[in-house]
């Protein structure tokens, strides 16, 4: 089974070997369309996180901006996915 990317770095490399997929189309594409679709689902699909076992040393109103910083954060990717979805590609070669 392939390493499952986490990381924004690792992330950028797979939508890396995708775009060089498009150039040079040879073997399967390292990303299917079913599989963008399902990465864009589970962002969507995302939710703030509780603030774990470290929240019992912080107080309501600490708790209270954490999970309100997660849930702009949330709302921040949704936005940005949005913008990205509804936009014109880029020309080749430009990020």
């Amino acid at each position: 089974m392939p390493h499952t990317p986490r990381r924004a770095d690792e992330v950028g490399a797979l939508l890396d070997r995708d775009e060089a997929y498009d150039e040079d189309p040879i073997g399967d594409p390292p990303i299917t369309v079913a599989r963008y679709r399902a990465a864009l689902r589970a962002a969507l699909a995302a939710q703030a996180p509780e603030p774990g076992v470290v929240a019992s040393a912080w107080s309501q109103r600490e708790a209270d901006a954490f999970l309100a910083g997660s849930r702009a954060a949330l709302r921040l990717v949704v936005e940005m996915i949005g913008h990205a979805l509804a936009m014109p590609p880029p020309p080749r070669g430009v990020d």
